[in-house]
């Protein structure tokens, strides 16, 4: 009878884990999920009802075609793609140092279609499977790395979903990328991926760069963030 009972609390106890495992998965899920509706819907900035973009020039925002000397943060930008093509498939990048800056809750760029040419759902499909953009979580897509989400897609116009089951029939004047630096390990690299995602969009659609105001994102901002998110004034 002994044996019996501890054989019975031994079955609670190990039911009693498992049930606690699994209420802190699903609650931290729950949570991320949380977090990142939230941040879609404060995306008013980059995601509106009617987007009707003022007509501007396109520009070169790519390091590498400046006219100007390239500077400190060109050259980290390039350090750390560079890095990330050297990686060997499946190795993990090194944990980036402890940091406790004032990270940007956001960080978002967009972008816009020509003028009454807007991206149509099956090139947007086949631009996202090349750049690694896996649709996922609140019916947008998303960049990960291993399960961590660098950074995530929307369409510029509410509710900024993708219909992934019509996208033979969607279109969108524009895209904005979004990122969440204090959710991610390493946030300035996110950052350059996020913005190297941004330029191939624009290359591969004919689209123009815009910063979190919908002005031409030029490489002084990109700067400006690049500081901030290393701790810099």
């Amino acid at each position: 009878m002994e044996m019996l009972d501890k054989t019975i609390l031994r079955i609670i106890l190990a039911v009693a884990g498992v049930v606690l495992l699994l209420g802190i998965y699903l609650w931290d899920r729950w949570k991320k999920r949380r977090e990142l509706k939230q941040t879609l819907e404060t995306l008013d900035s980059a995601v509106s009802d009617d987007h009707e973009p003022e007509e501007i020039d396109a520009i070169s925002i790519n390091p590498a075609e400046e006219t100007l000397p390239p500077d400190v943060e060109t050259a980290e930008s390039e350090r750390v793609l560079i890095e990330d093509e050297e990686r060997l498939p499946g190795e993990e990048p090194p944990e980036p140092a402890p940091r406790s800056v004032n990270l940007p809750e956001v960080i978002q760029i967009s972008v816009a279609a020509p003028r009454n040419q807007p991206f149509r759902g099956p090139e947007l499909i086949a631009v996202f499977k090349e750049l690694g953009l896996e649709y996922g979580d609140m019916d947008i897509f998303h960049f990960r790395q291993g399960k961590e989400i660098l950074f995530s897609l929307a369409s510029m116009v509410k509710p900024g979903t993708f219909p992934i089951d019509e996208m033979k029939e969607f279109h969108t004047p524009g895209l904005t990328l979004f990122m969440q630096p204090p959710l991610v390990k390493d946030p300035v690299r996110a950052f350059e991926k996020m913005v190297q995602t941004c330029h191939v969009l624009s290359q591969r659609l004919d689209g123009r760069e815009l910063d979190d105001r919908r002005q031409p994102l030029t490489a002084a901002k990109l700067s400006q963030w690049r500081r901030l998110l290393r701790g810099e004034s």
